[in-house]
Formats: structure tokens, C-alpha cells, sequence
């Protein structure tokens, strides 16, 4: 058995099947995916309301796509070279000269210290120092007080290394793994009951079906897994663990081009936020600009509660340069969501991802807030999904 079927869940369960294991996955929402979701727009652009870029290091997605005959995209534009604009200002020779200087503190941490802390410490000059910092709040999604300095050498790191997507949407991904799977994914039924014991579970559902099974993993985010109510309940360290997994909250804008644009990325400072104009098939450039907003106190700047308008004057601004359709626009907004309430998870503490995986008689927990190193990835979650397939697989159940 097997609750959620974003792209964690799902790889669990096509593990466990392929082992010869009976599945069965419930999901929430009505599609598959979780926030790995790809959208078609009018004028033919494919966007992705959420997960988008594979990194460097990324090999469970890139062999995955491998596996379902799923192509990658370029992009022609690279995730870690944005052009910073806004704010003090600075230079490339600087900003690149800052960049290493940071390599070499994080490289030689001891301990754990934040974003902010790191920075503080440098003699760099100062407008590099606020380019940096407006990178790290917007790819780790958060206050720089709290994000971990590690991320300056991670999902936070200024370079010019290829970062595709897959061909026609990161949601091909799950969508290959459910085709695979077949009717054993039931979606619109959301779990609210798990009944557990040794050697068997019960998962019961909102709308009231019943699924007993011999184990289970649970695969849906930290945030929300206070909504299923666990019998008995799960133990104190457990359910401190994922008391303790901390998001970073986000937000995306699309916007329709009516003419070509070339392919880039631009950053701004002060607002934290950056968009870019990417190649799709045939490397040709898609007509969208993407814009992806991080921390909560950039949402509060751009009123994204209330719509995208603000933004998109702040982008027409920002980008005079691109001929806008803001009728167009889609707004992308994961806090808004009941499934999850955030974008991802902050890098965690030492050894959290672990306590967080440790089964729990018959149950097994996946999920990109599970993925250790690639946390917030969706190599994370497809990592932390295939190890709780093969948890479940060693546990006399």
C-alpha cells in the first residue's frame, strides 16, 4: 500500500511492484504528480507549476526519464547564471570573485552556520554580497537566517552547469510510473486512517473505502501528515522528526510572450525574484517568460495573495525587453494548496532525513523532505521513495 502519488510515492510503488509485491496507491489530489505538475499553455509553451529544473548530480531523474523513454530538454539557459539586477549592484569579475570565496568558507565549515552568518564573515564586495544573499533566499525559498550555508554550495550555487527538464514536462515522469501501475492508482481518495500493527495495515479513506495490506509507505509532505490520523499513534521521536522539517514557501508566474525572446535569466535583487526564457523542442525558444518568487517576505512584496498584478508590474519593469501577454498569466501558488501549504523542504539538520525514514513497524515514509542531500529535489523524492521500497522489502512484516 502506498498513500500518495507524487513522484516519491509513486517510484515506491513501482519498486514494490516490480518486486512482485501487490500495490495499491491512494492520492488526494486528481492527477498524479504531486508537485512534479506540467501544464500546457494556449500559444503551445509547457510550463511547470512546480519542480523544474534537474540538477547537476541528479541521476535517479535523468535515468529514470532514461527508462520511460522521456527525453530532456536543454533549456538553452542555465539554472545558477542570472544575470542580478537591482539593488546595490555589482560586477561580474566581483560577484564571481565573491562566489569562490564563499566555495572556500562553506568547504571548510565546521558545524552548522546560516546563509547569512557565511556572508557576514567574507570581505566581498557589497553589492555581490547582496546578489548572493537574494539567490539563496529565492532557490531555497526562504530567510537567509534560516537556510543552512551548505546551500550556497547547492541548490543555491552560482554556476553555469546544464540544468534540463524532462521533454514535454517533469510530469511525464509520474505520469510514466502510473501508466505502469495502471488501475492500482486510485486518485480523488485521500487518506485518513491508517490502522497499524505488526504484520498489517488498514488504510481508510475519506470518502470511506478500505485497504488492508501487509505494509504501507507514506508518502505525502511533513506538513500534512497531521491530517491522517495513525492507530496507534506514531511514536514521540517519529512524530517529533516531522514536527521538525522545516519549508521554504514560493511562489511561480507565467507569462505568454507575443513575440520570440532569446533565451536567458535575469534576477531581481531587492524583490527576490528571477525569470527566464528557455528552448523547449527542437531548441527553439517557448513564447513564456517563468518566473519563480522565494521567501515568505518576498510574497508579502509581491502581494501574490492577491493575484499576480503587482508582479506583473514589476516584471514589465524588470524586463522592458519582452513583449508581455499579462492576460495570459498563470500564477503558481503551493502555499495555497491543502496537500501541501509550501514549496519544499529547507535542508535539514544532521541526521533528520534519517529519523525521519526509519520504518515504523509495517510503515515505510518517503518524500522529498525525506531525500537527504538532494532535499526539495525531485531526486530526493524519488530516492527516499525507492529506499522505502526496499525498507519495507527487508522488514519481516
Amino acid at each position: 500500500m502506498v498513500i500518495g502519488a507524487g513522484l516519491a510515492g509513486l517510484a515506491a510503488a513501482d519498486d514494490l511492484s516490480r518486486g512482485g509485491a501487490e500495490v495499491e496507491v491512494v492520492e488526494a489530489r486528481e492527477r498524479v504528480g504531486g508537485r512534479t505538475w506540467s501544464r500546457l499553455l494556449p500559444n503551445g509553451a509547457v510550463i511547470e507549476m512546480g519542480a523544474e529544473f534537474v540538477l547537476a548530480g541528479n541521476s535517479a531523474v535523468r535515468a529514470l526519464a532514461q527508462e520511460l523513454a522521456l527525453g530532456l530538454w536543454d533549456k538553452g539557459m542555465r539554472y545558477g547564471d542570472r544575470e542580478p539586477r537591482g539593488g546595490i549592484g555589482t560586477t561580474a569579475a566581483g560577484l564571481a570573485e565573491a562566489v569562490r570565496a564563499a566555495d572556500r568558507a562553506v568547504a571548510a565549515l565546521d558545524g552548522r552556520q546560516s546563509v547569512r552568518e557565511l556572508l557576514d564573515s567574507l570581505e566581498i564586495e557589497p553589492g555581490a554580497r547582496e546578489a548572493i544573499l537574494a539567490r539563496a533566499e529565492i532557490s531555497s525559498a526562504s530567510s537567509a537566517d534560516d537556510i543552512p550555508a551548505t546551500d550556497l554550495a547547492g541548490l543555491a550555487h552560482i554556476d553555469t552547469e546544464p540544468a534540463p527538464s524532462v521533454a514535454g514536462g517533469n510530469q511525464g515522469l509520474t505520469l510514466g510510473l502510473a501508466e505502469r501501475l495502471g488501475e492500482a492508482v486510485r486518485l480523488g481518495d485521500a487518506a485518513a486512517l491508517v490502522e497499524w500493527r505488526r504484520g498489517g495495515v488498514r488504510v481508510e479513506t475519506e470518502a470511506g473505502h478500505a485497504y488492508p495490506a501487509d505494509a504501507a509507505v507514506v508518502a505525502v509532505p511533513a506538513g500534512v501528515t497531521d491530517r491522517i490520523r495513525f492507530t496507534p499513534t506514531l511514536p514521540a521521536a517519529k512524530r517529533d522528526a516531522f514536527a521538525r522539517v522545516r519549508y521554504g514557501h514560493a511562489a511561480k508566474l507565467f507569462v505568454p510572450l507575443r513575440e520570440s525572446a532569446p533565451v536567458g535569466a535575469v534576477m531581481n535583487v531587492p524583490e527576490r525574484y528571477w525569470c527566464w526564457t528557455a528552448t523547449g523542442p527542437d531548441e527553439e525558444a517557448m513564447p513564456v517568460v517563468s518566473c519563480f518568487c522565494g521567501s515568505p517576505a518576498a510574497l508579502e512584496r509581491l502581494g501574490v495573495a492577491d493575484g499576480p498584478g503587482a508582479w506583473l508590474d514589476s516584471l514589465a519593469a524588470l524586463r522592458p525587453d519582452l513583449a508581455l501577454d499579462p492576460a495570459g498569466a498563470v500564477l503558481s501558488a503551493w502555499d495555497e494548496d491543502p496537500w501541501v501549504g509550501a514549496a519544499y523542504s529547507i535542508s535539514p539538520e544532521a541526521g533528520l532525513a534519517e529519523a525521519l525514514a526509519e520504518p515504523v513497524g509495517p510503515l515505510a515514509f518517503a518524500g522529498e523532505h525525506i531525500g537527504g542531500r538532494f532535499n526539495g529535489l525531485m531526486e530526493g523524492a524519488i530516492r527516499s521513495g525507492r529506499a522505502a521500497a526496499a525498507a519495507l522489502d527487508a522488514l519481516d512484516v
